[in-house]
C-alpha cells in the first residue's frame, strides 16, 4: 500500500450547477412570488403555514434532482448529494436574502448562515436517499 498514491481530482461544480439551476430557480421564483402575494394578500395567514408549504415545494425539487440524477447516471448517491447540497446551497442563499426585502434586522444575518446550512442538509439529504432508493425500488418490486 505504500507505492499506491491517488491522483487529487477537483470537484467539477459546473457539472453539478447544470444539473440543478432550472429546479432550483423555479422553486426560487415560486417561492419568492408566493410569500410576496400572501404577504400583500392574506395578512391574516400565518407564517407557520407559508414555511410549511415552502418546504414541500423545496423537497419536491429535490426529489424531482434526485430521480434526474438516477434517471441519467444510475444508482450514484454521492452524485445526488453533492447536487442536492449545491442546490441547497444556491437556495438557501436566494432565500435568505430574499428576507432583508422587509427590511434590516440583526437575527436576518444569523438566518443567512442558518437556513444556507439547513437547506445544504437537507438538500443533500434527500437527493442522496432518492439516488440510493430509486435504484432498489425496481429490485424490490420484481
Amino acid at each position: 500500500m505504500e507505492g499506491i498514491t491517488k491522483k487529487w481530482e477537483p470537484i467539477n461544480f459546473i457539472f453539478y450547477l447544470s444539473l440543478v439551476k432550472w429546479p432550483i430557480l423555479v422553486v426560487a421564483i415560486i417561492e419568492i412570488v408566493s410569500r410576496l402575494l400572501i404577504s400583500r394578500l392574506l395578512e391574516d395567514w400565518s407564517l407557520g403555514r407559508t414555511d410549511l408549504i415552502m418546504w414541500l415545494i423545496r423537497l419536491v425539487a429535490f426529489i424531482y434532482i434526485g430521480r434526474q440524477i438516477g434517471k441519467a447516471y444510475g444508482e450514484v448517491p454521492p452524485i445526488g448529494a453533492l447536487a442536492g447540497a449545491s442546490g441547497g446551497l444556491i437556495l438557501g442563499i436566494i432565500i435568505s436574502l430574499f428576507r432583508f426585502y422587509s427590511g434590516f434586522r440583526v437575527w436576518k444575518i444569523f438566518n443567512l448562515v442558518s437556513e444556507t446550512t439547513l437547506m445544504i442538509f437537507i438538500g443533500a439529504l434527500t437527493a442522496f436517499l432518492i439516488v440510493y432508493l430509486w435504484e432498489l425500488w425496481p429490485k424490490k418490486l420484481k
